[in-house]
């Protein structure tokens, strides 16, 4: 009989050890979670702000349009090039004796 209460008192003694390592483990595991829940939390966060600003994005950006292809600046430059005029041909700008001239001429004072 004294045998039987030892080795009853044993497994209580062995169960009373166990429920508590096992608490002791739930309680840690519910702070893992709790932590794990707040880094969830603050991630939702992070991304709702990500959300909004590439929501707004093109708000931000400013609106432009090119009316003309780059293609077609890039054709009349190569044009230009081989026009044998040119785009700005310098006979305007002589006058009739071949002297470089911008139109006005120059008025000389008479001697008095």
């Amino acid at each position: 009989m004294v045998e039987v209460s030892f080795e009853l008192v044993g497994v209580a003694i062995s169960l009373f050890l166990m429920a508590f390592f096992i608490f002791k483990q739930r309680n840690e595991l519910v702070e893992v979670a709790d932590d794990l829940d707040v880094r969830l939390e603050e991630m939702q966060k992070g991304l709702e702000v990500v959300a909004t600003v590439l929501q707004r994005i093109p708000e931000l950006v400013p609106q432009f349009s090119i009316n003309q292809s780059p293609i077609a600046q890039i054709l009349e430059f190569i044009q230009g090039i081989n026009n044998p005029e040119g785009s700005y041909p310098d006979t305007q700008l002589r006058d009739p004796s071949g002297r470089f001239a911008d139109g006005e001429t120059e008025e000389t004072e008479a001697p008095e």
